[in-house]
């Protein structure tokens, strides 16, 4: 099935009302700062640039974060309308993203003033995409499940480590219920 195709009905929005993983949004908006860029590496070793601008409207104003060419594409000062953009979470901070479907383009809207008080990045804002929160690890070494107790392996609750231990093999078959070799 091919995305690219598919047509979303986008709706459009003021910063001010932007809601965490709201999709096919159209923000018009000033530019208002833009932060250093860096690059980043992926796991197969391409870089990439990354760039966050701080974008407002008049009702207030949000981290736009862009990638590669997007980034060359805005100025201090000038006013762009993000189309079929989306609001992502990232470290509890919300952020209008283009993703790969959205488009920038120049926008002919003056504001008279920018709202440069509401910072909707500032804003903590929990995932929804994290529904149970981050683990949170011990030390030693040992993972703290969320059910208590110490986890020394993803399986057993560190049962076959031990036994792998006492017996200098975790190869073989077990019986679930004596924990013994057949």
């Amino acid at each position: 099935m091919s995305y690219e195709n598919t047509e979303y009905e986008t709706h459009d929005v003021k910063i001010g009302s932007v809601q965490p993983l709201e999709k096919h949004l159209n923000v018009v908006f000033q530019v208002i700062e833009k932060n250093d860029e860096r690059e980043i590496s992926n796991r197969s070793g391409e870089t990439h640039r990354v760039c966050d601008f701080r974008v407002a409207d008049d009702s207030g104003n949000i981290i736009l974060t862009l990638w590669n060419e997007d980034i060359d594409m805005l100025e201090i000062d000038k006013v762009y309308k993000l189309s079929n953009g989306f609001a992502n979470v990232f470290q509890n901070s919300l952020r209008l993203s283009k993703g790969k479907f959205g488009e920038l383009s120049e926008d002919s809207t003056s504001f008279d003033e920018v709202d440069t008080e509401n910072n909707r990045s500032e804003e903590r804002v929990e995932d929804p995409r994290r529904k149970y929160g981050r683990r949170s690890y011990g030390g030693g070494g040992e993972r703290k499940s969320s059910y208590g107790g110490d986890r020394r392996s993803s399986y057993g609750g560190g049962r076959r480590d031990r036994d792998r231990d006492r017996k200098g093999s975790s190869r073989g078959r077990y019986d679930s219920r004596s924990q013994d070799r057949y």
